[in-house]
């Protein structure tokens, strides 16, 4: 599973008054089948194919569509690298009591609700779920596809490989399990001077 490749297809997991409880909702790679979504929006389309972890490309809006995608990036990276932490002690601290927020900090900084409880959420269930995290991701060329002066849409699509079981096999394929692809699209609010991701709404592809 790579951190997110379809791991923001299918975050799946539901918290149960901050207990950590994984379900794994597998969902075919090859169909678009697995929409995962933080609050209802748009659908999205998809551009770009796997390599390293860069995105560019933006729609419209100058400076400040730069300062969007920046953000969604800062965002997608945050939450990959929670993704890719080791899940042992993590979810020995989940298991002690310690919560979500505590554990992993920095996703308020780029998420807002009801996108961060369902990254939390979906954190919680691949460390509860002993999943280790993709291996590698590409955030592909994300545009900015709506920007107004404090909401902005950003349309895109992640890949990512080599998320795996606690026993080395390859994980759930709506998680990213070899590989996985998850187009989108992300609605980013300006609050108190900062670009966050409050929602979004994903499905699988087979591709990007």
């Amino acid at each position: 599973m790579k951190l997110i490749g379809q791991h923001v297809v299918t975050r799946r997991w539901r918290l149960s008054a901050g207990v950590a409880l994984a379900a794994f909702a597998l969902a075919g790679c090859g169909s678009a089948a697995a929409v995962r979504t933080a609050s209802g929006h748009s659908t999205a389309s998809a551009p770009k194919e796997a390599g390293a972890t860069s995105t560019s490309a933006m729609g419209s809006g100058g400076s400040m569509a730069t300062a969007v995608l920046s953000s969604w990036e800062s965002a997608q990276q945050t939450l990959y690298g929670y993704l890719q932490a080791p899940w042992q002690q993590d979810r020995a601290n989940l298991v002690a009591g310690e919560s979500a927020a505590t554990l992993w900090p920095n996703l308020a900084n780029y998420f807002a609700d009801p996108a961060l409880t369902s990254e939390q959420t979906f954190l919680v269930g691949v460390k509860m779920g002993q999943l280790n995290g993709p291996t590698s991701f590409d955030l592909g060329t994300p545009k900015v596809s709506a920007l107004a002066s404090t909401t902005a849409t950003v349309t895109g699509c992640i890949y990512d490989t080599g998320t795996t079981t606690a026993t080395g096999h390859a994980g759930p394929t709506s998680l990213g399990g070899g590989a996985g692809s998850y187009s989108g699209t992300w609605n980013v609010q300006l609050i108190g001077g900062s670009w966050k991701v409050a929602s979004y709404q994903t499905v699988t592809v087979s591709r990007c």
